[in-house]
């Protein structure tokens, strides 16, 4: 049996960053401005002067925060305007009524291990992607 494949993601910063490096990591992008731990944990807080974020990679957790009570868990305004440029007014930072709209559009997608089957194809076009954005070698 081959082992479960990963969701591709940045690779994380070291340990511990000086503020300053931490500020050009996280404007450059930022997920990868966050530290490997909190990728490994169940739940992580990560506090920085300017706001706090948690992470959820447990799934009973996940399943608390996006299905049974989201308005409990409101996207932060912070890290929408840090990701907005990129994702736009997408499901992944919208909350209340706009984000129950968008999450019934998508919801079927969900539904029956459709994910899990598609998968495969979604990597395969992120990576031809990746491979076409890098820069040719003279």
């Amino acid at each position: 049996m081959s082992p479960p494949l990963l969701p591709p993601k940045p690779p994380a910063r070291p340990g511990r960053v000086s503020l300053w490096r931490y500020v050009k990591l996280f404007r450059r992008d930022l997920l990868s401005a966050q530290p490997a731990k909190l990728y490994r944990a169940w739940m992580a807080e990560f506090k920085t002067p300017f706001f706090r974020s948690y992470l959820v990679n447990q799934p009973e957790l996940v399943d608390l925060v996006l299905k049974r009570r989201p308005r409990d868990f409101p996207k932060s305004n912070r890290v929408s305007e840090g990701l907005r440029p990129l994702l736009g007014n997408s499901v992944f930072l919208t909350n209340g009524a706009e984000w129950e709209r968008q999450r019934r559009i998508i919801d079927p997608a969900f539904e029956g291990g459709r994910l899990r089957e598609a998968y495969p194809a979604i990597s395969a076009a992120a990576e031809a992607a990746v491979a076409r954005l890098a820069p040719k070698a003279s």
